[in-house]
């Protein structure tokens, strides 16, 4: 058996020598068939091959389609130009920011540009004529942590979410949000609402026609809350040191703090109430309007100042 076995076998290896002698015989010059020169060849080949493998794992193919990756240093400013959509950062890998666009409506019909020029990204929007109100592009932003970023944008909601670092976000006629954030964070919008929750740092919020809502926000520093037409809610707490100020020109002031707080306070409205729930805070009543003075706590104090011109001032706990 292991005799027919082998005879069997013996055409087929003298038929795959044939054939490889005619494919040298084909494709190799003669003077390539020595065998040293053959291994040259067969290096060289291998290395082709390495090369063409090496080069396709390491391409753009891994990068999400409508997501364009920017290198950056240590701080980045990103203008939106004529974009009406939502602009949503979030955290992202350090060196590197990406822009990712979600399209909605007529596809087709929007056209996005990116320009690059130092440390300034500007993303450019573009819809075809009778399509603003249908189609739109939303934007999604990784940048690094621990990173300063300046984001610019015409219309639509901003938001900032789990992310520290310094941060100035504007927004001409747009909501701005700010969730999970931890650093200097300023805020301005020229018509919206300005919202808060699980802040810590130094805050700067404004807006001209707009409510300021904050929930679980810790502030430091010099913070400025202000409003020119709408309400300011504070609920959160003041860092030992901290000089907060909050201002209205035509609108309420209410704010909330932990009743274990230690703050000065001097609050102040020609035109308005004041009313508190700690009984340190003395309000005196007078012909140029209402003015409370007193402090809150025995330890390291922080600063609070409480300013609007036609609106109430209510301090709680």
């Amino acid at each position: 058996m292991r005799t027919a076995g082998r005879g069997r076998d013996e055409p087929r290896r003298n038929l795959t020598k044939s054939s490889l002698a005619a494919l040298v015989a084909a494709h190799v010059p003669p003077a390539w068939r020595q065998p040293h020169r053959l291994i040259l060849v067969g290096a060289s080949i291998a290395a082709v091959i390495a090369l063409i493998i090496g080069t396709t794992s390491t391409g753009p193919s891994h990068r999400a389609p409508g997501t364009t990756v920017f290198q950056v240093g240590d701080r980045v400013v990103l203008r939106f130009v004529h974009s009406t959509g939502s602009v949503r950062m979030t955290p992202g890998p350090g060196g590197q920011v990406s822009v990712a666009e979600h399209r909605n409506g007529i596809t087709s019909a929007i056209h996005t540009h990116y320009q690059q020029q130092g440390d300034v990204i500007t993303v450019t929007v573009s819809t075809e004529t009778g399509l603003f109100t249908a189609t739109w592009v939303d934007f999604t932003v990784a940048v690094p942590q621990d990173f300063s970023t300046t984001v610019a944008t015409s219309a639509g909601t901003l938001t900032a979410a789990g992310l520290t670092g310094s941060f100035v976000l504007t927004d001409t006629n747009g909501s701005i949000w700010a969730n999970h954030v931890d650093g200097a964070i300023a805020m301005r919008t020229a018509s919206g609402s300005i919202n808060t929750a699980k802040v810590n740092g130094q805050v700067s919020a404004s807006t001209d026609n707009g409510t300021i809502t904050t929930i679980s926000t810790r502030l430091r520093g010099h913070s400025l809350m202000q409003a020119q037409n709408g309400t300011i809610n504070f609920h959160g707490s003041l860092s030992p040191g901290c000089y907060a100020v909050f201002k209205n020109t035509n609108g309420a002031i209410g704010v909330t703090l932990p009743s274990a707080s230690s703050v000065l306070v001097h609050a102040r409205t020609p035109f308005g109430s004041i009313n508190t729930q700690f009984s340190s805070v003395h309000v005196v009543s007078s012909s140029a309007g209402r003015v409370a003075v007193g402090r809150v706590g025995r330890d390291a104090p922080a600063h609070l100042r409480l300013e609007t011109a036609h609106g109430s001032i209510d301090l709680n706990r």
